[in-house]
C-alpha cells in the first residue's frame, strides 16, 4: 500500500489541507452501527494514546490539524480520522449526536494497540463529541474541547446563528452539503446539548479552551460549560484565537502538552 497517497488522497497543494509527511500506520475502523471510518496513527510504541477529532467541514488532512497531530506524536501515540461524511469516511454527520460511535471505534483501536492510557481532543464538534462520549461512555484519562458551545441554540456570535440556519431546514442543509462538502441527517437534532452532559463527566478530567476572538461560539459558552461541569473543570482562554484549528500554534501546543501530561501523571501510566 501507497500509504501517504491513500492517507493524503484529494489534497490541493496551497488549499486549506496538508499532508501527513511523517511515518503513519493506515487502518480502517467501524463504529458499532457499522459506518466505516479512515484513521491515521503516529509516533511510536503505544504507551499513551491521544485521539484527535477534527470539525464540522473539515477533516484529519486540515493543516493545522495536521501540524498538531505531527508535533504530538513525538511524545504519544496520536490517532487522527475523518468523521461519518467527512474526508475519506463515508456516510451522513449527525453534528456530533451519533458520532460517539465514530469516536469509541478510535479509542477501541487505540486500547488494543496497546494504550494503557487514552486521551481525546477535539475541536468544535469534535470537542462536542469527545465531551458527549465522555460524559455517556466515560473511561478516558483526559479529554480536551477546545472552540466548544454549551448550547448552540443560545450561542450568539455570528457564526452560531449562521449554524443554525444551515442546520435547522431542509434547504439550508442542503446548502450545506453543497458548500461544506457534508450532508447532515436531521437527526443531530435529538442530541443533548453538552452543558446538560458537561456534569457527568467527572472525575475524568475535562479541559475547556477558548478564543476570545472565537466568531462562532462566544467566551460565556465556555463559561457556561465550566460551571456546569464544577469545580473540577478546568478552562483556559486565549487572546488573538480565533475558532478550533484556527488557534494553532506554539501557545496552545505549549498548553495541551501540559493538560496531558497532567492528567497521564494523575491516570498512572507513564
Amino acid at each position: 500500500m501507497d500509504m501517504d497517497a491513500t492517507a493524503n488522497e484529494g489534497l490541493h497543494a496551497g488549499d486549506m489541507f496538508a499532508p501527513y509527511t511523517l511515518p503513519m500506520l493506515i487502518r480502517a475502523a467501524e463504529g458499532a452501527d457499522g459506518v466505516p471510518l479512515h484513521t491515521v496513527r503516529l509516533g511510536g510504541k503505544p504507551s499513551r494514546g491521544v485521539v484527535l477529532c477534527h470539525g464540522f467541514g473539515g477533516n484529519k488532512n486540515i493543516r493545522d490539524f495536521v501540524a498538531l497531530a505531527q508535533d504530538l506524536s513525538h511524545f504519544f501515540s496520536v490517532y487522527t480520522f475523518d468523521f461519518r461524511g467527512h474526508g475519506l469516511s463515508p456516510g451522513r454527520s449527525t453534528f456530533g449526536y451519533m458520532e460517539v460511535n465514530d469516536l469509541e471505534a478510535v479509542i477501541e483501536m487505540a486500547r488494543s494497540d496497546g494504550n494503557e492510557a487514552v486521551a481525546v481532543i477535539g475541536f468544535s464538534m469534535g470537542g462536542v463529541v469527545a465531551m458527549r462520549y465522555a460524559a455517556l461512555r466515560g473511561g478516558l484519562d483526559s479529554v480536551t474541547a477546545i472552540s466548544v458551545p454549551a448550547d448552540i441554540r443560545t450561542a450568539r456570535a455570528p457564526g452560531a446563528r449562521l449554524i443554525r440556519r444551515l442546520m435547522g431546514n431542509p434547504l439550508g442543509r442542503l446548502y450545506a452539503a453543497r458548500r461544506y462538502g457534508v450532508s447532515v441527517d436531521k437527526s443531530w437534532k435529538l442530541q443533548a446539548p453538552p452543558a446538560s452532559l458537561a456534569h457527568l463527566i467527572p472525575p475524568q478530567p475535562l479541559t475547556i479552551i477558548q478564543g476570545e476572538d472565537d466568531f462562532i461560539f462566544e467566551v460565556e459558552q465556555a463559561r457556561e460549560l465550566q460551571r456546569r461541569a464544577g469545580d473540577g473543570c478546568r478552562l483556559v482562554t486565549f487572546p488573538d484565537f480565533g475558532h478550533a484549528e484556527q488557534g494553532y500554534g506554539p501557545r496552545l501546543l505549549a498548553c495541551l502538552l501540559e493538560v496531558l501530561e497532567r492528567d497521564f501523571e494523575q491516570s498512572g501510566p507513564g
